[in-house]
């Protein structure tokens, strides 16, 4: 017993002295190449993907991961060719992945889905996307990584959309819509509200029309599942579209109708928002659509000068809080709102609900007065180059 004992302990101290002995290689000029060029050209990871990293465990180093920037892709692998000539390997991915084919397009099918910054049901919610949505699908890995309109970038289960070929999906938004106006209801087997429900719907859910049955539309969802809507709770789109009023008085008597609507950290929807979820539901009430989060929103449309005080507001400016810039670091955008005249505003914080810039009002919100440091007008801004606003029909994802 003793002999094998000692036979067991003398391999594995051969083992380590083995692992001990192996080379390490470690090809550092590479890893600044690849940190170098994700600063320069994907300033914002939640628009664009760029997950590079160097396997080091040989002596030619392997850039391996993926990513869903060419520009960003060709000037790494130019850098690495200057600093390593062919001595490396280029297991990098460019997104869309060729394993999709050509189904690299989709549109949501649920009334509310939501999107998680990792493809795990743990991992925090990054966004949602309502039904009728367009998308774009770059990658799947039992979840797939998609693309909102907004330009966000996260993950999803393939059940909460439909995926299509280009021509599938170029089919889908040339056909003739309904959506869904009101803000709770739902569709059903057959054009009576006692048959069997189809599933939930809620405010900008947008379907295929199929045709018209007494008070009741019939719509197809994308993914071919047939139901029937009430009339009094939605619109043809063309004809919503044309209707919608783009005044910052319109957005503010909309954001009164969501008061009391509990705050829901990644939601855009009316079952629960958080406060960029709030704006960006409000706007696409009115046919527009906004950057996903606060940080993204506040270097967007026409800015407002606050430098000395309130009155270049406006009913319907956005207003952003966090920190102001300062030596050592930058500044730090954490919550948004509507401004609603009279030196108040409404947002989402725990629920819906109006807070004021002024001390001596009731609803005075000392912490958002102090933090207030800047403003954006939305009026004049939707469509305009490199504005970040967007109206509908003017997304590249609608067209």
């Amino acid at each position: 017993m003793n002999k094998l004992y000692i036979f067991f302990i003398i391999i594995l101290c051969s083992n380590i002295l083995y692992a001990q002995d192996k080379p390490v290689y470690k090809h550092s000029e590479l890893d600044i190449i690849v940190n170098n060029v994700k600063e320069q050209y994907i300033p914002d990871k939640r628009i664009k993907v760029f997950d590079v990293k160097v396997d080091d465990s040989n002596r030619r180093p392997t850039l391996q991961g993926v990513t869903s920037d060419v520009t960003a892709y060709n000037e790494v692998i130019r850098q690495a060719k200057e600093a390593y000539g062919s001595d490396f390997v280029d297991k990098i991915k460019l997104l869309p992945e060729s394993d999709l084919g050509d189904k690299t397009y989709g549109v949501i099918t649920l009334s509310v889905a939501d999107i998680r910054v990792e493809g795990k049901f743990s991992a925090e919610m990054a966004t949602q996307a309502t039904l009728g949505t367009p998308i774009r699908i770059l990658q799947k890995d039992r979840w797939s990584r998609i693309q909102t309109p907004d330009g966000y970038i996260a993950w999803t289960q393939e059940i909460n959309y439909q995926p299509m070929t280009k021509p599938e999906y170029e089919s889908w938004k040339k056909s003739e819509k309904v959506i869904f106006t009101d803000y709770f209801g739902f569709s059903y087997k057959e054009p009576d509200t006692k048959s069997q429900t189809v599933s939930d719907l809620v405010s900008n859910n947008i379907m295929k029309l199929e045709g018209d049955s007494g008070d009741f539309y019939k719509v197809s969802y994308p993914d071919g599942r047939i139901g029937y809507i009430l009339k009094n709770q939605s619109k043809p789109y063309n004809e919503w579209l044309a209707s919608v009023n783009i005044t910052g008085d319109s957005f503010v008597q909309k954001a009164y109708t969501l008061m009391g609507i509990p705050y829901v950290w990644g939601g855009t929807s009316v079952k629960g928002m958080d406060c960029s979820g709030f704006t960006k539901t409000i706007m696409l009430m009115h046919g527009i659509i906004l950057m996903r989060d606060a940080s993204q929103q506040a270097y967007t449309g026409i800015p407002v000068d606050i430098s000395k005080g309130y009155k270049n507001l406006q009913v319907g400016d956005l207003m952003f809080f966090g920190k102001k810039a300062e030596k050592d670091k930058k500044e730090r955008v954490r919550h948004v709102a509507f401004y609603i005249g009279n030196n108040k505003f409404i947002h989402a914080s725990g629920y819906i609900r109006i807070s004021s810039l002024n001390p001596a009002d009731p609803d005075y919100d000392e912490t958002n007065t102090k933090e207030f440091i800047r403003a954006s007008r939305i009026i004049g801004a939707v469509d305009k180059e490199g504005s970040g606003i967007w109206s509908i029909s003017g997304n590249s994802f609608y067209k």
